[in-house]
């Protein structure tokens, strides 16, 4: 057995599969490039408004929250209904606004300042420990600081991967996103987290869509369970 659970001739016949996927998805789509590191911080708010909701609705409540509060400190100090009225567009509002200002605050008390510059001195089991212990920070968020902002080893799971990683057959049906990001962890090339994690969302979107998948057009359709979708 490996140490994800998986007997190891399963754990090998996934790996070579998805080794083969990304590079299918490289040969269509090319190999995205790094971006330098961004703010931490601005990774981990902007992951947190992303939940629940899309990459538009989630932009427009970032540049929303920021053009009004361009310091972290302003949205501590704020009243929480003003956070509220800035994310707006990203959903569930209320929920989140409360979020982001106790996250916030936990930073200020126990680091003095509101910066997460820290993290680059830990170790990514130790980041997932702290960070994601936080109320509202789950394995998605977390592996999005991981690769985003610290350029880890680590692969976010949204509903675009795990909805493809099941009809292409490298996520079990019966795992939900949160536990699908300890099952990916060992699977994915080394060096490739970054590539198969944006390439899989461009495909999930423009091909391997939620309700009208293009199975005729598809380039993975070899490798799908439901080609016939």
């Amino acid at each position: 057995m490996t140490e994800s659970g998986k007997p190891w001739q399963e754990h090998e016949v996934l790996k070579r599969k998805i080794k083969g996927i990304t590079l299918l998805l490289e040969k269509q789509y090319g190999i995205p490039r790094k971006e330098g590191a961004g703010d931490f911080l601005g990774i981990l708010i902007e992951t947190i408004l992303s939940q629940n909701t899309n990459d538009q609705n989630r932009d427009r409540a970032y540049q929303r929250l920021r053009s009004r509060f361009p310091r972290w400190d302003n949205i501590l100090s704020a009243k929480t209904r003003s956070i509220v009225s800035a994310i707006r567009p990203g959903g569930l509002a209320e929920q989140k606004a409360k979020r982001i200002q106790e996250i916030l605050r936990w930073i200020k008390d126990s680091r003095g300042k509101l910066s997460l510059s820290f993290l680059k001195g830990m170790d990514s089991e130790e980041i997932k420990e702290l960070i994601g212990g936080l109320k509202g920070v789950g394995p998605k968020t977390v592996h999005c600081l991981l690769l985003f902002g610290l350029g880890r080893e680590a692969f976010p799971v949204d509903t675009h991967i795990l909805r493809i990683g099941k009809r292409v057959g490298f996520i079990p049906e019966t795992l939900n996103a949160m536990k699908a990001h300890a099952w990916m962890s060992p699977l994915v090339p080394k060096g490739k987290s970054l590539s198969l994690h944006l390439n899989l969302i461009r495909f999930g979107r423009s091909v391997c869509t939620a309700r009208h998948p293009q199975c005729k057009d598809c380039f993975l359709a070899e490798e799908c369970l439901y080609p016939s979708q």
